[in-house]
């Protein structure tokens, strides 16, 4: 019998024994988070599992309300609690998704189940991680967690999947439980939690290099792999939820051809957009380029005149008068940054 047909079976013991022997850690953390916290003292958030099947995950609640964060700053910093982030560094906000492990939503070991809107974002090879079910723990929490860019969880989510075995869940299991005691990898440094994941910052084509850092601005030129310059790229802070970026091409190389510059181009602004999305931004602004071949390629990537962007008309931006030359790309339509602060 393959290990995929008896794994189940596993899970449901595992969860019942868990729920057991930890109860008094369950019912002792549900009083403190009432006492401090107040209702609700479970935070419910869809994700997504094998399949692509969405289901509520179940957590202990360890943020304020976006309504309740300090005036100008609804960041993960911001909402973050004292006692949320002792939750959150021993793992103890994770027990009740032992119930979701029970309903058949989970496995005690597989990738992290990650939230709705990242399904759009996701590479083919990404999108693998789903071919198995989620889990509370897996390959990247025990490797690096929340350290570990994106990029680099995602491919040990799919070594997982490539290497699916009994054994390994053991390994994992075993892992886990060192990493939890030792607290590593809770948050990116400098980070209360983990950025968002705003799309794959890999290129087969287009290298960033960093050249400057401030508080609120980010410089990089973008390079090919060959080390030829393609232009100076920027995102700055506008507000909490804008970002803008600007991109200046260099003069053109006489070694690649039109379509070629074309495809360095709209690859640079997709990587930019990525970006400005994985800052938890909720838009991105650019100026309008004067070239039409260019603008071309920011409309391809969702940038519309600022006046056609309903979200940008909520936050006060608007195009200088008696022109629309401003550009507007809404990151994340149809929701906001701050139902997507949670999803590691």
């Amino acid at each position: 019998m393959e290990y995929r047909q008896i794994k189940r079976g596993f899970d449901i013991i595992g969860a019942l024994i868990g729920l057991v022997v930890l109860s008094p850690v369950f019912i002792a953390t549900a009083l403190v988070a009432y006492s401090v916290q107040g209702t609700p003292i479970l935070f419910t958030q869809d994700r997504v599992t094998a399949g692509n099947r969405v289901f509520r995950l179940l957590k202990f609640r360890s943020m304020r309300p976006v309504a309740q964060a300090p005036l100008d700053d609804a960041g993960d910093h911001a909402r973050l609690t004292v006692f949320g982030r002792i939750i959150r560094a021993t793992s103890i906000d994770e027990l009740p998704s032992l119930i979701n492990v029970l309903r058949g939503d989970l496995s005690l070991i597989g990738p992290r189940p990650l939230t709705t809107d990242y399904l759009p974002l996701y590479t083919p090879t990404q999108l693998r991680r789903h071919e198995v079910r989620a889990g509370l723990s897996g390959l990247a929490q025990v490797s690096g967690r929340n350290a570990l860019s994106w990029d680099e969880k995602f491919d040990l989510d799919i070594a997982y999947v490539e290497s699916f075995s009994f054994a390994l869940d053991v390994r994992i299991l075993l892992r886990t439980f060192t990493t939890v005691l030792s607290r590593e990898g809770v948050s990116r440094p400098g980070e209360a939690t983990t950025g968002s994941y705003g799309g794959s910052l890999r290129s087969d084509s287009v290298v960033f290099e960093q050249i400057a850092r401030t508080r609120d601005l980010v410089q990089w030129m973008a390079l090919t792999r060959t080390v030829e310059r393609i232009g100076l790229c920027e995102m700055s802070t506008s507000a909490s939820a804008v970002r803008t970026i600007r991109f200046v091409t260099n003069p053109r190389n006489p070694a690649f051809d039109a379509d070629e510059h074309e495809a360095l181009d709209r690859e640079v602004i997709r990587l930019l957009v990525n970006r400005a999305r994985a800052s938890d931004a909720d838009l991105a602004l650019c100026s309008l380029p004067a070239a039409g071949s260019a603008a071309n390629l920011y409309f391809e990537s969702g940038f519309r005149p600022v006046s056609q962007v309903p979200l940008a008309a909520g936050l006060g931006i608007t195009a200088r008068p008696g022109a629309d030359d401003l550009l507007c790309c809404d990151l994340w339509p149809d929701l906001t940054s701050a139902t997507v602060g949670l999803a590691s």
